[in-house]
């Protein structure tokens, strides 16, 4: 049995302050270590709309739309990259069912933050970027993103004409989100 005298006490003291100072350290590291292109939301899957529907402030178009796949990244920096394949009409709407009509995409980046204490929706809109018959789009821009910004979502849909990118807007119409 082992008897506690003021050594094994000052030992076991030194041994705790030290761990203590190594883990204090470790996470100071860590908070210090976030790179600009920083993933905030990464994804591999979106959802076309189903008419009707609102979401944050943004209402899904009036008529159906279906995606081949959505895949894309957010940085922590507001830096936006998202590559669409086949966002088209539904294949049930008459007629351009399996089309797309639209020339322009945007991005609506949707995320709840708070503001003097408030809890509050915030959508910022990307630039247009031109979209093909078959829904192919590529989009690259950069927003400035609230700080905080709590669970992100992206909205893709119609880009009007008078677009400003990097602009807080009440919210927009999408054709498919991110999800599934």
């Amino acid at each position: 049995m082992m008897k506690f005298n003021r050594r094994n006490w000052m030992a076991a003291l030194t041994v705790a302050a030290v761990s203590g100072f190594a883990a204090l350290k470790v996470a100071e590291t860590r908070a210090n270590s976030e790179f600009p292109f920083e993933p905030i939301l990464a994804f591999s899957t979106m959802r076309g709309n189903v008419p009707g529907l609102e979401i944050n402030g943004n209402r899904s178009a009036g008529t159906p739309w279906v995606i081949g796949d959505g895949d894309g990244l957010l940085s922590i920096d507001g830096d936006v990259n998202i590559q669409i394949r086949k966002l088209v009409l539904a294949p049930s709407v008459t007629p351009g069912g399996g089309t797309n009509p639209v020339h322009s995409f945007r991005a609506i980046i949707s995320c709840t933050t708070v503001n003097n204490g408030v809890q509050e929706v915030v959508n910022i809109t990307t630039g247009s970027f031109p979209a093909d018959a078959r829904g192919n789009c590529l989009i690259h821009d950069a927003v400035t993103l609230p700080n905080p910004c709590y669970a992100p979502m992206i909205f893709v849909g119609p880009a009007p004409a008078n677009v400003v990118p990097d602009t807080e807007i009440e919210g927009g119409t999408w054709f498919a989100v991110t999800g599934n």
